[in-house]
């Protein structure tokens, strides 16, 4: 029993310890348990939860056939292996999303529905994904975020803005044209000073 089994043990021996040693009568033994069962408790692992009344009889009957030992926490023989979801499901959403990195799990569910008429919960599949090595980041996919900054040196040298019809500059004593074709409503764009006064603007995007 290493440490992790020890702490759990203990646990359940300082929990079941009226009954243990026979602090609680054989007959008020189930009433206990219950009046247990409805009690939140802090778990070992930092949970707070109320034991089942099953876990509480099964944990005091196995104190009673195998002693201190028998409260140690079973690992499960299936730990680490789908359940519910045949390796073979497993290794062909694996196989395609190492064939296409950008399909998503989604994408992966409809193939296998069509396939085994079965799917595979979004987080067991990362997990699988990601042990067989088979997410983006892994299979080399980034997407990194642009970042720019639209700053100038002087005040006016950039305007950043949503559009539709202009805006009228004034060049020495002279009224230009809009400094714009006509566009739909809510375009956004960039003006530079150069770009205004030569009649130049960038458009960005479009924002529908």
């Amino acid at each position: 029993m290493d440490k992790e089994q020890e702490k759990w043990a203990i646990f359940w021996c300082d929990l079941l310890n009226p009954v243990i040693f026979g602090e609680i009568d054989e007959n008020a033994t189930n009433r206990f348990l219950k009046a247990l069962a409805q009690e939140p408790l802090r778990f070992p692992d930092g949970e707070i939860k109320t034991p089942s009344l099953s876990t509480l009889r099964r944990k005091l009957n196995r104190y009673r056939q195998e002693g201190f030992d028998g409260l140690e926490r079973q690992t499960r023989s299936d730990r680490g292996k789908p359940r519910g979801v045949g390796p073979e499901i497993i290794a062909k959403a694996i196989d395609l999303k190492k064939e296409q990195p950008y399909r998503s799990h989604g994408a992966i569910n409809r193939f296998l529905q069509t396939t085994y008429a079965t799917t595979v919960p979004r987080s067991t599949l990362y997990r699988h994904l990601k042990a067989a090595g088979a997410t983006r980041i892994k299979l080399g996919i980034t997407k990194l975020k642009v970042r720019k900054r639209w700053t100038r040196q002087h005040t006016h040298d950039l305007w950043v803005g949503d559009f539709e019809e202009g805006p009228y500059v004034t060049e020495k004593t002279t009224s230009c044209p809009p400094a714009c074709p006509p566009s739909s409503t809510a375009t956004a764009a960039l003006w530079s000073r150069p770009a205004i006064t030569s009649g130049r603007t960038w458009m960005c995007s479009s924002i529908h």
